[in-house]
C-alpha cells in the first residue's frame, strides 16, 4: 500500500555510516554466461518478507553508481509495479525517476555454502536485506545494481566476507505493538531508520512461480558477482499500515524524496537461494 514518512517521538540511534557503491559494468558482468561459479546461500524457511518499493531521484541515483552505468527510466520499466505507474502517469515529472526496492527476507536460518546461521529459539529469526536501483547491461538485459546488501548479524556479515560478498552488518528488531496488536518492525541500517506499523490484510493466496531477480553485487577488493536470486514462497497476502522513515543518509534522503512508498505484499512459507557468480 502507498505509505508516507512520518515523524515519531521514537529517539534515533545513529548506526554505521552509508556508502556509496560506485559501480562500473566489468566486462565479466556484461557477458552472460561466463565467470566462474560462487558462493550460494540458501534462506531456509522463509517467515515473512516484504519490500519497499519507490521511486529515486535520477540525480541522487547517478552519485551512486559510475558514470555510463546504464539506470533504466522508470517510464521504461516494463516491470514497474502497478502503483508507481500510476504515479508516473498521474504525475509525469517523476517518468525520468529510476525505480528502486528495499527488500527484508526474515527466514530461520540461512546457509552460506557450507555454515548455516541460525537459532535454536523459534522466535528469533535471520534477516537479509538488500536495496537495488533498476539498471541494465550493455545489450539491454536488466540486471539490477545493489546498492547495500545487509543482514542483522556479525556472524553472518564475517561468513559473508570469508566468501568474498560484502554485507554490511543492520539492525532489526520485531514485536506487537502494544495498542493495536499490529506488526512492529525497526530496522536500522546505517543511519537510516525505517518503523513499519502494520498487519496482513486480504485472503491468503498460494504463489505458483518462483520470483527471481539478478543483481550486481559488490565482492572484495573491488570486484563484483553476479547474483541469481530465487524466492520460492508459498504464500502471499497484502499489507496495511504506516512506514515511517528517520534519517539523513542516503538511503533516508532517497526513500523521503519519493512520491510514494508501497509496502507489500507480504511473502510467507518457502525458501529463497542467492546464487552469486563472476
Amino acid at each position: 500500500m502507498p505509505v508516507r514518512t512520518r515523524r515519531t517521538g521514537i529517539r534515533l540511534t545513529l548506526g554505521l555510516a552509508s556508502a556509496t557503491f560506485c559501480a562500473a559494468w566489468p566486462l565479466a558482468a556484461q557477458e552472460p554466461g561466463t565467470g566462474r561459479d560462487g558462493p550460494v546461500w540458501t534462506l531456509e524457511g522463509l517467515r515473512s518478507g516484504q519490500c519497499v518499493r519507490f521511486l529515486m531521484d535520477p540525480a541522487a541515483a547517478r552519485k551512486q553508481v559510475r558514470p555510463g552505468t546504464r539506470l533504466i527510466r522508470a517510464d521504461q520499466d516494463q516491470t514497474l509495479h502497478l502503483v508507481l505507474r500510476s504515479v508516473i502517469s498521474e504525475q509525469t515529472n517523476f517518468a525520468p525517476w529510476t525505480p528502486a526496492s528495499l527488500c527484508l527476507f526474515y527466514s530461520d536460518a540461512i546457509r552460506l555454502g557450507g555454515r548455516r546461521l541460525g537459532s535454536k529459539d523459534a522466535r528469533k529469526k535471520q534477516m537479509l536485506g538488500v536495496w537495488t536501483v533498476a539498471a541494465s547491461e550493455e545489450g539491454g538485459a536488466r540486471r539490477d545494481i545493489v546498492l547495500d546488501l545487509f543482514g542483522a548479524s556479525a556472524e553472518l556479515v564475517r561468513a559473508a566476507e570469508r566468501g568474498g560478498v560484502k554485507v554490511r552488518e543492520a539492525g532489526s528488531a520485531v514485536s506487537k505493538a502494544p495498542a493495536t496488536g499490529n506488526d512492529l518492525y525497526d530496522v536500522r541500517v546505517g543511519k537510516t531508520r525505517l518503523i513499519w506499523n502494520g498487519r496482513a490484510a486480504g485472503d491468503t493466496t498460494p504463489v505458483g512461480q518462483p520470483l527471481e531477480h539478478l543483481w550486481l553485487t559488490r565482492g572484495a577488493s573491488g570486484t563484483f558477482w553476479r547474483v541469481k536470486a530465487t524466492f520460492r514462497p508459498a504464500w502471499t497476502r497484502s499489507l496495511v499500515g504506516v512506514l515511517t522513515v528517520e534519517g539523513k543518509d542516503d538511503l533516508a534522503k532517497a526513500l523521503k524524496a519519493s512520491p510514494t512508498r508501497f509496502v507489500g505484499p507480504l511473502y510467507l512459507g518457502g525458501e529463497g537461494e542467492l546464487r552469486f557468480s563472476r
